[in-house]
């Protein structure tokens, strides 16, 4: 009896272990076997940026300082590549000038090979891991995060300052995903207190507020290959709230009846702007110009300025025909 124990003992760790590993496959531990969304027409992104109203071109704008959040890549190849987006970005964003020649892509970036760009005018960017620094709170108009977020009481009082300033944030992703559990005080800060369940795979993006300046132009669908969070935790319910666009989701992974499941909003706490997006899980997402096209508008408007002002930077790089 008690070497059959001991049998036990060592085999119920191991089926615990390879039962983790399951499950964490389809998060890509090790590869994605997923492989992006068709590659847009040029053709059909140039129509969208040709609805911008003509004002938007007017210049020159207001010097804006962007502080691009990230830590350490946290999943397998082509997920989660926080540091590899921040360098991309912050030379997209900010131009080779200032952050060396390179690609402003993320996926396949040998061959689509964007050597030089010439980042947005009057922008400046800075970076930041894992959290801001007093300073960088200071002079920072806009806090875009790609990462998780350790949240804890002062983190939020401090966030929710930042915005009362009149500052904007900019939430992608497992920015969104509060751990280890939703949470109410986050909810208030960022207008998602975090969410339940997740998917990888086909998503098809809803766009809600046609007419909202982030998403004018865009088509009323967008099929993308990402990973979704649903639902949102607490149940938004202020009407400083707006769902610019969302997708259909199980409401619960192993149930067939589906439910719209926010994907991408706005909050307007106090004087500040938050700006929320759930997709971003792999790679290419960034690369996608019509989801850059939302991300790009998404932090324009969050930093108070015309949601337009960053359309330029839509093309460079990105996975288009």
């Amino acid at each position: 009896m008690e070497a059959l124990l001991t049998v036990r003992q060592r085999i119920r760790p191991a089926i615990l272990w390879c039962a983790f590993l399951w499950f964490l496959m389809p998060c890509g531990w090790g590869g994605s076997p997923l492989q992006p969304q068709t590659v847009r027409s040029r053709k059909d992104v140039q129509a969208v940026l040709a609805q911008t109203p003509k004002h938007a071109a007017q210049t020159p704008f207001k010097p804006l300082t962007i502080l691009l959040l990230a830590d350490v890549k946290d999943h397998g190849k082509n997920e989660h590549d926080y540091p590899l987006w921040q360098e991309r970005w912050a030379r997209l964003l900010g131009g080779s000038k200032e952050w060396g020649s390179g690609p402003a892509g993320l996926y396949d970036q040998t061959a689509s090979g964007q050597a030089e760009a010439p980042g947005a005018e009057g922008v400046r960017v800075i970076t930041a891991n894992q959290w801001p620094s007093v300073e960088q709170f200071g002079a920072a108009d806009v806090i875009v995060a790609f990462c998780y977020l350790k949240w804890d009481a002062g983190r939020i009082e401090q966030f929710k300052d930042y915005l009362a300033r009149g500052k904007g944030v900019v939430l992608i992703h497992s920015a969104t995903w509060t751990m280890p559990k939703p949470s109410a005080e986050v909810k208030e800060a960022t207008g998602v207190g975090g969410f339940q369940y997740f998917r990888h795979g086909p998503i098809k993006l809803l766009i809600n507020q046609a007419d909202h300046p982030i998403c004018k132009g865009l088509p009323r669908q967008i099929e993308l290959t990402d990973e979704s969070y649903w639902p949102a935790t607490p149940d938004p319910d202020s009407p400083i709230f707006t769902v610019l666009a969302s997708s259909e989701e199980r409401i619960k992974p192993d149930a067939e009846p589906t439910q719209s499941q926010m994907m991408f909003w706005t909050y307007t706490p106090a004087a500040g702007r938050v700006f929320g997006c759930v997709p971003g899980h792999y790679v290419w997402t960034f690369d996608d110009p019509y989801l850059r096209i939302l991300l790009l508008r998404g932090i324009a408007w969050a930093a108070g300025e015309d949601p337009y002002r960053l359309d330029p930077l839509v093309l460079p790089g990105a996975r288009v025909e």
